[in-house]
């Protein structure tokens, strides 16, 4: 492993069909190397005062660091929720090979 500059960027979508549109959007272009979607998940807040229950679908998305506000510019902007969950971490390592395709393949955007 080596030490990277790769970002997981995460957001969670209302429905299956919201999420894979947001998988596929940042892909076509080419603002992600990859995106899993996985649920449904049950998330609990607090929205306006009031406590929340909601099935919600995970969309979980991987970046080179330098295009990581420009992903997350284009996840606000498509985003559906009035204040949507996104969030960016950084992945202190990575196999090198998966840095290399990451890096391939978001290119020069």
């Amino acid at each position: 492993m080596s030490k990277t500059g790769l970002v997981q960027v995460t957001t969670t979508l209302p429905s299956r069909v919201d999420a894979e549109a947001m998988a596929s959007g940042v892909l076509d272009v080419r603002l992600a190397a990859c995106a899993q979607v996985s649920g449904p998940v049950t998330s609990h807040y607090v929205w306006k005062g009031e406590l929340c229950r909601e099935e919600e679908w995970l969309c979980v998305m991987k970046t080179p660091a330098t295009h990581a506000d420009r992903l997350m510019g284009f996840v606000r902007e498509a985003h559906p929720y009035e204040v949507p969950e996104i969030i960016a971490v950084q992945i202190t390592d990575v196999l090198p090979a998966y840095m290399e395709w990451a890096r391939e393949s978001v290119g020069n955007t």
